[in-house]
């Protein structure tokens, strides 16, 4: 029904003819990450980059985000290998752990999607732990055990509480009101490492 108002948070349906979305802005997020991994090691390693499933608009944006840093950066694109994990603890175990075996020179992991877990059991299974540099997105307290005790490096958040209040906000002022937001408000960026997470 057009005359229902729609605001989309944290996942987006861009050509759905919403009103605004509010959530992180991925891309950005995904040149973030490729940012830090840069960092991390050396121009000619090797990474993997991990996504749930293409089809979805946050992980094709991250990933998108993430191989145009990358290339600015001067890496390759043999360098860079992606997969689909459908955000499954099995899938992203069973395909980490193949291609670890095919290429165990890999020297970084990029999860830009869930199932973090997985992927790092993986490599402990590989018995790299340590010793490929893995970055991932959101604070879970999963994600804080993994930080905590080395698994992971960094991890990109969002700030979930603006994202579930704005909308609200943002559909009284639009009933009471008339008042039609801007099409896209991002919330902000943090970088996480074990020794920042408990503010986080």
């Amino acid at each position: 029904n057009e005359n229902i108002p729609v605001i989309t948070f944290n996942s987006d349906l861009p050509h759905s003819g919403r009103l605004a979305f509010v959530g992180q802005d991925y891309h950005q997020s995904g040149r973030i990450a490729a940012e830090l991994l840069s960092k991390c090691i050396p121009p000619s390693g090797n990474i993997l980059t991990a996504v749930g499933n293409l089809e979805f608009d946050g992980h094709k944006k991250r990933l998108g985000g993430f191989l145009e840093r990358m290339k600015e950066l001067e890496f390759d694109d043999s360098q860079i290998c992606v997969i689909e994990t459908f955000n499954d603890y099995q899938i992203t175990y069973r395909k980490i752990l193949e291609h670890l075996k095919q290429i165990p020179e890999t020297h970084a992991i990029y999860m830009a999607n869930r199932s973090v877990a997985g992927c790092t059991e993986a490599v402990k299974t590989m018995d790299k732990k340590g010793r490929i540099r893995i970055i991932c997105h959101d604070v879970t307290e999963s994600t804080r055990l993994l930080l905590k005790d080395g698994s992971i490096d960094f991890t990109i958040t969002q700030d979930i509480f603006r994202q579930g209040y704005l909308p609200l906000v943002f559909l009284r002022e639009r009933l009471q009101k008339g008042k039609k937001p801007g099409s896209g408000v991002h919330s902000a960026i943090s970088i996480i490492c074990s020794q920042n997470m408990e503010n986080n």
